[in-house]
């Protein structure tokens, strides 16, 4: 199925029209050929959305748009002190006149995440703090559980990562929208397309879109969460939810997903922490003016980096999942955390983002 027909049929699934035009690619010539590479774009989804950009965008654009989230005045979310997850929706909660409950665990403190964090407590949201993800799954199970639709306190849950079959839809439905823009003569069709892999929602929704548009590319997600919750297990199921999912609404036939290659090795010392690899592929990227955070997209770069030493890759493609820089920095942020998160801050909360 080409990716105008697969769009056609997708199309009367109800989304928000948050992401309404295709986000560029950028060549980065200098860097392939520095690399050995034969090409190497980078899918900008930063730029997708004048609000807050990124892949986060484009699920919730999905998942906002169904109860009960669509009709529920807050919604519920887990996540660490700087998930990007939380602060798109909170950017969405602004959009929308909602609030939003945070649960977040104590995670490595970087720029990115304190950036995420300023964000979260400056706009409409209420912040619980729990000193690591274990003890926030033990006290609030009902977040990690896709089959409950409210949490305790009665507002409607927004699944991890907004990883669910809409917001998996709303990833896929950017593999579309690439392979128009590959037909289109803007990019060759990519062997490789490389994504962060947290949730899993971003790389099997790719995986599906890709197969819909009838693009060959595989998928190299790179894991920035412990083995357990990266594995190729998770992924197949995912892509099977998503698939049978679009069958149900109509969309039919629904081609086995695009392959998927799960990459570990550069999770470093564990969920949210930088590694020296990360930090290079930011430098790298910063040099040809895109800026990446290092506990995900930082990591998924590296792997691409250190994959094209070892091997000949082909065309390459880096999907830029993060958001848009920089979100509006907002001073005394630390006096509307809870107390006992702004005292592990410490001297990070010294008078507002950095």
């Amino acid at each position: 199925m080409r990716d105008a027909a697969a769009l056609r049929m997708i199309d009367p699934i109800p989304r928000l029209g948050w992401v309404d035009a295709p986000s560029p690619v950028t060549a980065l010539p200098r860097l392939a050929s520095a690399l050995g590479v034969e090409f190497l774009g980078v899918k900008r989804d930063d730029l997708c959305e004048p609000l807050h950009g990124g892949m986060k965008m484009r699920k919730l654009d999905y998942v906002l748009a169904a109860p009960p989230l669509s009709t529920a005045a807050a919604w519920s979310a887990a996540g660490g002190i700087g998930s990007g997850n939380v602060a798109a929706l909170v950017a969405a909660a602004q959009r929308l006149g909602r609030r939003v409950h945070a649960h977040l665990f104590w995670t490595d403190v970087s720029r990115g995440v304190l950036d995420n964090l300023a964000f979260t407590a400056s706009g409409p949201a209420s912040i619980r703090f729990y000193p690591s993800r274990a003890e926030l799954a033990l006290a609030r199970p009902s977040l990690f559980l896709p089959l409950r639709a409210r949490d305790d306190d009665g507002a409607a849950i927004v699944p991890l990562g907004a990883t669910s079959a809409l917001g998996m839809l709303g990833a896929a439905r950017a593999a579309l929208e690439l392979g128009a823009q590959i037909r289109a003569g803007e990019l060759p069709e990519p062997a490789r397309v490389y994504v962060p892999l947290g949730s899993g929602g971003t790389a099997a929704g790719l995986a599906v879109g890709l197969a819909l548009g009838g693009l060959r590319s595989r998928v190299v997600a790179v894991a920035v969460v412990e083995r357990l919750l990266a594995s190729r297990f998770r992924l197949r199921a995912l892509t099977a939810e998503l698939r049978a999912a679009l069958a149900r609404r109509g969309v039919a036939p629904v081609p086995p997903a695009a392959p998927i290659d799960v990459v570990h090795g550069h999770l470093g010392r564990g969920y949210g922490s930088p590694t020296p690899a990360s930090l290079a592929a930011c430098d790298a990227l910063a040099a040809e003016g895109i800026s990446l955070e290092p506990v995900y997209t930082g990591k998924a770069m590296a792997a691409l980096m250190a994959h094209a030493r070892e091997r000949r890759l082909g065309p390459v493609l880096f999907w830029q999942t993060a958001r848009r820089e920089p979100l509006p920095r907002h001073d005394g942020f630390c006096e509307r955390l809870p107390a006992a998160l702004s005292r592990r801050l410490g001297a990070h909360c010294g008078g507002g983002s950095r």
